[in-house]
């Protein structure tokens, strides 16, 4: 819902235009924090968006957890939002002319004219969305023989045991923010049951020691980050180098450590519901996304394949490097 996108780092510089039509009917939820000192109902402490542009709005909310108007929550985080719009109308001009830079004017404003357009693609988001400082997160003790619903059904360590199971020992994962979301080390800690040790997008992590590297999703083009495709190459040329996984802008940037090319979508994939096909066995997945870069296949060096690739556009998801 919108409390979550509005809260994703990798929304940071764009305006949100929400093509459902009524919007705001259940509120926002409180500031509460989870056992792990995370925000428990949103992705991140703040607003990351510029703006929100909707076509109804409620100004009445009805839900058991909300404890302010949309209204509300936007004015504490000085955050402009828009309704009365023809939010279908904007999404087909989007699809005519692909993405596009916009701005919200406040009508009579005599400076709108020569307001200048900005794009938040000539700087680096994700320096302006990381922490600034690493984090560590620690799965909650489990009594002997304990089961944990939703746990995988397998997690293992590099040594082929069950993470949950290896005697005196906690999976440890190191994960680059360059715009993390909070249900991702939800998900790592309390599902996963891993030690996570969250750290800035320029942090150098190239001499640290953990099980597996975890590269996070995040706003904007991957090349700003250079330190981090740096920091990337630097474990990647170890001897024995752990697991590295990466998510969206983290796939990219996995993709130029190895040294292929990335490009900027014309339209970019975005929303709830895409296609995903996995290629080694041709499954769909159903899955939300929001990046308007993707990695050029064609760049990939010999020892690197694609992985997953939308189904709408063919574009690349996901690579793996064939071993």
């Amino acid at each position: 819902g919108y409390p979550e996108s509005l809260t994703a780092p990798s929304y940071a510089g764009q305006i949100l235009v929400i093509t459902f039509p009524l919007v705001g009917n259940y509120g926002v939820p409180s500031d509460e924090r989870d056992e792990l000192g995370l925000l428990r109902y949103f992705e991140s402490d703040r607003i990351h968006l510029k703006a929100v542009v909707i076509q109804d709005y409620s100004f009445i909310s009805s839900h058991y957890t909300a404890k302010r108007t949309l209204g509300e929550w936007l004015k504490e985080q000085r955050v402009p939002g828009i309704y009365g719009v023809d939010t279908r109308a904007v999404t087909k001009l989007i699809r005519q002319h692909g993405a596009i830079l916009g701005r919200v004017e406040i009508d009579g404003d005599t400076t709108a004219d020569s307001a200048q357009f900005d794009d938040p693609n000539k700087r680096n988001l994700s320096a302006q969305v990381s922490r600034t400082e690493p984090q560590v997160f620690l799965p909650p003790s489990l009594d002997a023989g304990a089961i944990v619903a939703g746990s995988p059904e397998r997690s293992t360590t590099p040594n082929g045991e069950t993470a949950s199971t290896a005697p005196g020992r906690t999976v440890h994962i190191l994960a680059v923010d360059c715009g993390i979301k909070n249900n991702i080390i939800r998900y790592l800690v309390n599902v996963l049951r891993a030690k996570v040790t969250v750290v800035p997008w320029d942090y150098d992590f190239s001499k640290e020691e953990f099980d597996g590297l975890f590269l996070s999703n995040g706003p904007g083009d991957p090349t700003h980050c250079a330190k981090t495709i740096s920091h990337i190459q630097a474990v990647m040329q170890r001897p024995k180098p752990p697991p590295i996984f990466g998510i969206c802008l983290g796939n990219q940037l996995l993709a130029l450590a190895a040294g292929a090319k990335t490009y900027k979508m014309k339209f970019g994939n975005r929303g709830m519901n895409q296609p995903c096909v996995d290629l080694r066995t041709t499954r769909c997945y159903i899955t939300p996304q929001n990046h308007g870069y993707a990695v050029d296949n064609h760049s990939l060096p010999s020892e690197w394949a694609p992985l997953m690739v939308n189904a709408n556009d063919g574009s690349n998801e996901g690579i793996i490097h064939q071993m």
